[in-house]
C-alpha cells in the first residue's frame, strides 16, 4: 500500500475532511483507488488529486458537482471541457462584479451628493451631470398602486434582461414641449453601451431643485408652474430622496427642473 495515501492522509493535502470525500464518492465523481474488502478502508493515489482539485474549483465557481459528474460521463476530455466552461463563467463573474461595482460606486457618489443639499430650503440650484433614464410612459392617476407596480416591474425585469443596470433613485419624469405634457416612471441606469428604445438621455447643467414631502395626490403641472414659472420647454425630475433616516415612512422628492430642453418623443 507504499503507492497510495489513506483517506485521511489524502483529505488533509487539500483541507478538506473525510466526510466530504465519503460524499464525491456517492456521487460517483471520485472513487477511492482501492478499497481494502475486509477492513473497508480507503486509500487515494497521489494523481486523483487533480481531480480533487477540479471538484473544489467546481464548489467555487458554484457548478453543481452533479454536473461534475455529467462532463465525465459524456466526455473523454472532460477536464479541458470544464475548464474551459469554467473559465466562461467566471468571466461573466467578473463582469457581473465590475458592473455591481460600478453601481455600488455611482449610487454612493449620488448619495453623498444627495446629502450635502439635505439641509436647503426653497429653490436651489444644483449641477447635474449626464444621466440616463430607463423609461415607461405612465398615463393617470400616480396614486393606482397597481398600475405603479405593474409598471414600475416590468421597466425594472426589461432593464435586467437588457443589461442596462437599473439604480437608485427613481421616480417620475415630466417632459415639457409646447404645451404638451409627457409623463414617465423610470428607472436611472448606468451608461448603456448600446441605443435602447426605452432609454432617455437627460443633459447635464444647472438644475433649480427643491425639497418636497412626497405627495401622490399632487397635480404636478400646476405645481411646477407656481413654483418654477411656466416654460415652453422643460424637463422635471421628481427623484425619490432619503432625507429622515430615522423615519421609516419619511418620504421625500427632489424635483429637479431644467428648463428650456426637451426630448423629442421621450427618447435618445
Amino acid at each position: 500500500m507504499n503507492h497510495y495515501l489513506t483517506i485521511g492522509e489524502f483529505a488533509k493535502l487539500r483541507g478538506v475532511n473525510i466526510n466530504s470525500l465519503l460524499y464525491y464518492e456517492r456521487l460517483g465523481i471520485l472513487r477511492p483507488a482501492y478499497i481494502d474488502h475486509s477492513s473497508k478502508y480507503r486509500y487515494y493515489a497521489p494523481e486523483q488529486l487533480s481531480t480533487l482539485d477540479i471538484i473544489l474549483l467546481c464548489i467555487d465557481l458554484d457548478i453543481p458537482l452533479k454536473e461534475l459528474k455529467q462532463y465525465q460521463d459524456e466526455n473523454a476530455y472532460w477536464q479541458r471541457k470544464l475548464l474551459e466552461d469554467g473559465r466562461r463563467r467566471t468571466e461573466e463573474k467578473i463582469r457581473k462584479m465590475q458592473t455591481d461595482l460600478r453601481k455600488i460606486e455611482y449610487s454612493l457618489q449620488c448619495q453623498e451628493e444627495q446629502d450635502s443639499y439635505a439641509s436647503c430650503e426653497g429653490i436651489y440650484q444644483r449641477e447635474i451631470a449626464l444621466r440616463f433614464f430607463i423609461v415607461e410612459e405612465y398615463e393617470g392617476d400616480l396614486t393606482n398602486l397597481t398600475q405603479f407596480g405593474r409598471i414600475s416591474t416590468g421597466l425594472f425585469d426589461y432593464a435586467e434582461s437588457r443589461g442596462l443596470s437599473p439604480l437608485l433613485p427613481t421616480g417620475f419624469l415630466f417632459l415639457f414641449d409646447c404645451g404638451e405634457v409627457r409623463q414617465y416612471l423610470f428607472y436611472e441606469v448606468l451608461p448603456p453601451e448600446q441605443t435602447d428604445k426605452k432609454v432617455v438621455r437627460l443633459p447635464g447643467g444647472i438644475w433649480s431643485c427643491l425639497q418636497m414631502e412626497f405627495d401622490p395626490e399632487l397635480d404636478h403641472v400646476p405645481f411646477l408652474e407656481q413654483h418654477f414659472g411656466a416654460a415652453r420647454q422643460r424637463i422635471a425630475v421628481f427623484s425619490n430622496l432619503t432625507r429622515d433616516r430615522l423615519k421609516i415612512n419619511s418620504r421625500y422628492n427632489e424635483i429637479q427642473v431644467l428648463d428650456g430642453y426637451t426630448i423629442p418623443g421621450g427618447r435618445k
